[in-house]
C-alpha cells in the first residue's frame, strides 16, 4: 500500500491564499459543461413550445368565419406591400431613366407624401371616421392606431368635442380620469378617428377578431364605423424650428 506524503507548507500568505482559492473553486469538467448547454437548449426549446402551444391553442379555439377574416386580412396587407414594391420600383426607373421633369414631378410627389405623414400638412380625402363611446383604455387606442396603419391608412386624426390632434411616428397614448391622454393632451370620451385610406380596407381591419371594435364592446363600449368621402384632417404638426 502506497504511501501519500504530506503536502508541504505555504511558505508565506499569498501562497496560502491561493490554495485556499483553489480548493474552494468547483472543477467544471467536460462532461458538467456538456450537460450545462444541454439543459440551456432544453430550456430554450420548452419555452417556446410552450409558445407554440398557447398559439395553436388560440388557433384551434377560434371560429372559422374569425380565421377566414384572420387570413383575409393578411392576404390583403400583403397586397397593398406588394402594390407599394412595384409602385417604389416604377419611381426608381423613371428617376434613373426620365428626364428633369418626370424626376422634378416624383419629388414633389415624394415631399407631399412625406409631409402628409410627418402631419405637416392638412390632408382631405376618402376613408373612414370612427366614434368610440365608453371605456376607451390608452392601449385599446394604440392598437386601433396600429390596425389603420397596417391597414394602409396615410393620415390619421383624433377628436374630442373641442380638440383635434394629428397622428404621427411619435405620437404617444396614456390612461386619464375621463378619458385618454394623446402626446399629453387630454381627450375626453366620446372620441371620433379620422383616418384617411381605403374604407373597404380600413373597415374589416378595425373588426376582426380582438380589434377595436370586440375590445371596445366587451367592456360596455360601442363604436361607430363610417365610410366618407370628404375626411378633413385639419390638424397640423408645427415643423421644428432649429
Amino acid at each position: 500500500m502506497g504511501m501519500h506524503s504530506a503536502p508541504r507548507p505555504a511558505r508565506n500568505a499569498a501562497e496560502a491564499r491561493f490554495r485556499l482559492l483553489r480548493t474552494l473553486k468547483p472543477a467544471l469538467s467536460r462532461t458538467q459543461a456538456m450537460i450545462t448547454v444541454l439543459f440551456v437548449i432544453l430550456g430554450f426549446a420548452t419555452t417556446s413550445a410552450i409558445k407554440s402551444s398557447t398559439a395553436d391553442s388560440l388557433l384551434k379555439n377560434a371560429r372559422q368565419s374569425d380565421l377566414v377574416s384572420v387570413l383575409d386580412d393578411l392576404a390583403q396587407r400583403e397586397a397593398r406591400l406588394q402594390s407599394e414594391i412595384t409602385r417604389l420600383e416604377s419611381a426608381r426607373e423613371t428617376l434613373l431613366g426620365g428626364d428633369q421633369y418626370q424626376a422634378l414631378n416624383e419629388a414633389k410627389r415624394r415631399a407631399k407624401a412625406l409631409g402628409q405623414l410627418a402631419g405637416t400638412e392638412p390632408v382631405l380625402g376618402s376613408g373612414v371616421s370612427i366614434t368610440i363611446s365608453g371605456n376607451l383604455s390608452a392601449s385599446t387606442l394604440l392598437d386601433s392606431i396600429q390596425e389603420l396603419r397596417d391597414a394602409g391608412a396615410t393620415s390619421i386624426q383624433i377628436s374630442d368635442s373641442s380638440l383635434d390632434i394629428r397622428v404621427v411616428a411619435n405620437t404617444w397614448f396614456s390612461d386619464s380620469a375621463n378619458g385618454v391622454t394623446v402626446s399629453g393632451t387630454a381627450l375626453q370620451v366620446p372620441i371620433t378617428i379620422a383616418a384617411i385610406g381605403d374604407a373597404s380596407v380600413l373597415i374589416p381591419a378595425l373588426q376582426i377578431p380582438g380589434g377595436l371594435v370586440d375590445t371596445v364592446g366587451s367592456g360596455g363600449g360601442s363604436v361607430n364605423i363610417a365610410n366618407r368621402d370628404d375626411i378633413n384632417i385639419s390638424a397640423v404638426v408645427p415643423i421644428p424650428v432649429s
